[in-house]
């Protein structure tokens, strides 16, 4: 199953969550955030969702969390971050959520910090080597990859790699080109990412793979359409790329990658145009 979650539409961010489901391919609306969000983190981690930061309904940067339980379909308040985060990326590794950079406000942060659920607590972890916002992040085999987005001097093609272990982060191959706004998902043991602007800020349809084994990039067949600030979600050996921006509008398409012929079909619709959303597969 996949929830998407928060999101912008036309006149702001929205608290709407709605459940997909790829063997009926329906959509289902189920209970909304506490708040607003938009350009926000959100990650699944045992059984549970949390949505965290981001941009509220007043454009404000948001320091807030929650956490969604799908066994009572209800939003429960979190304690906040040390600092305001949007454009930020969230993953979950090891029993903890990590905030990732972001936008802090009047910056772009380069810090990390972890929420632990046993604890309630938020705790500063080391920080990226890149300050990075608009970026996209993906865990696979118990690390943390935090890829692309501005940086401070422009769009970054680079790519670091988080241990939880050592707290440590290091530089892998860098993607083909600068992104930003782009998606990525792990799936097979290997990241996809999608679309994105890239350094002339136009929004793109490109797709590349990594492999870590390799630390190699590959180009792969293209989407049918351009979309930046969308989200990406596996389920079932397929990738589903929801929403974003295309020509400057909110998009309501979905397509569907087969990594086993390298091809992309059309999805059913999202229920609205939406885009700076989040998908998470649980």
């Amino acid at each position: 199953l996949i929830y998407l979650v928060g999101g912008h539409v036309g006149d702001g961010a929205i608290s709407s969550v709605e459940l997909y489901d790829p063997q009926t391919a329906l959509w289902t609306q189920l209970v909304g955030m506490a708040g607003a969000r938009c350009m926000h983190g959100c990650v699944a981690l045992e059984g549970k969702l949390y949505a965290v930061g981001g941009i509220g309904a007043a454009s404000q940067e948001l320091d807030t969390a929650e956490v969604y339980d799908p066994q009572t379909d209800g939003w429960q308040r979190l304690a906040n971050m040390s600092t305001v985060r949007s454009e930020l990326v969230l993953a979950a590794v090891g029993g903890k959520i990590y905030a990732i950079g972001g936008w802090g406000g009047s910056s772009t942060l380069g810090s990390v910090e972890a929420y632990d659920p046993q604890l309630g607590t938020w705790a500063l972890v080391a920080s990226m080597s890149a300050k990075r916002r608009l970026h996209a992040s993906v865990v696979l085999d118990g690390k943390i990859y935090a890829i692309g987005g501005n940086g401070a001097s422009g769009i970054l093609n680079t790519v670091e790699v988080y241990d939880p272990q050592a707290d440590s982060w290091k530089q892998v191959a860098s993607m083909p080109r600068g992104l930003r706004c782009h998606a990525a998902t792990a799936m097979g043991g290997k990241i996809y990412v999608t679309g994105g602007a890239n350094e002339k800020s136009s929004p793109t349809n490109s797709v590349c793979v990594y492999d870590p084994q390799a630390d190699v990039w590959t180009l792969l067949a293209s989407m049918s359409y351009v979309r930046h600030g969308h989200a990406s979600a596996a389920v079932g050996g397929k990738l589903y790329v929801f929403g974003g921006l295309g020509a400057g509008l909110c998009q309501s398409t979905v397509e569907v990658y087969d990594p086993a012929s390298d091809s992309w079909v059309q999805g059913p619709s999202l229920t609205s145009a939406r885009c700076h959303t989040m998908a998470v597969a649980l």
